[in-house]
């Protein structure tokens, strides 16, 4: 689900930078009413967007949020991240996503386009299943526009052109034949995360051109 609001002042932030969420809860559980999340929008644009991916169990903070209506108050501080786009354009990136890992990379695509800036970026982007893929309008605005391509890796039900599949070394090695020449991005739940990191430090790639991002699955 993602979600959107104007804030009663523009909000500065660099894209892929996260914010502390507070939620006022009548009844909260153990988890408590703090969330960090990444904000999905750019700094371009008016509103503040977030990703969220709810689960039939959902604690008592995503129950609150699925709650909110238009006027309903939420609490953000706590800028921080340096999950960013690298200084210099012609820096040569990869960005790994998956599921609602693709949150910062939504807010670093819109930047792009807004300003009509292209880069040398191509993004692998693995869900479960076609209903997990979110952002598709703007993922293709990015190949349209800036020639920015998303690869998905699909691990059950993939469609012709997609990657049957998580994820994985040959998928890397088949779409980034100069994967050593390129920074890494990954973003997704923490195991995805650790075990792409692993695979792309077997690979000969650097652990200085290998960021990393977790979004953890039960907030």
């Amino acid at each position: 689900m993602t979600s959107s609001s104007a804030p009663p002042r523009k909000l500065a932030f660099e894209a892929g930078q996260y914010l502390e969420w507070t939620l006022g809860l009548d009844r909260a559980d153990n988890r408590g009413n703090r969330r960090y999340f990444t904000v999905a929008s750019a700094p371009t644009e008016e509103t503040v967007r977030l990703g969220v991916k709810f689960y039939p169990r959902s604690s008592a903070f995503k129950r609150g949020l699925m709650t909110m209506k238009p006027g309903s108050t939420i609490h953000a501080a706590q800028l921080a991240g340096n999950f960013t786009l690298p200084a210099r354009r012609e820096t040569k990136v990869a960005f790994l996503a998956g599921g609602i890992g693709i949150t910062p990379f939504r807010s670093m695509l819109q930047y792009l386009l807004d300003r009509k800036e292209r880069r040398p970026i191509v993004i692998l982007y693995g869900t479960e299943g076609q209903q997990d893929i979110a952002y598709r309008d703007m993922l293709d605005a990015a190949r349209q526009e800036l020639g920015i391509k998303t690869i998905h890796a699909v691990a059950r039900g993939g469609e012709r052109g997609q990657y049957p599949g998580y994820i994985d070394e040959r998928l890397i090695r088949l779409v980034i034949p100069d994967y050593l020449e390129r920074t890494f991005y990954i973003s997704g739940p923490q195991a995805m995360v650790k075990a792409l990191r692993r695979k792309l430090r077997a690979m000969g790639i650097r652990r200085s051109k290998i960021k990393v991002d977790y979004f953890p699955g039960f907030a």
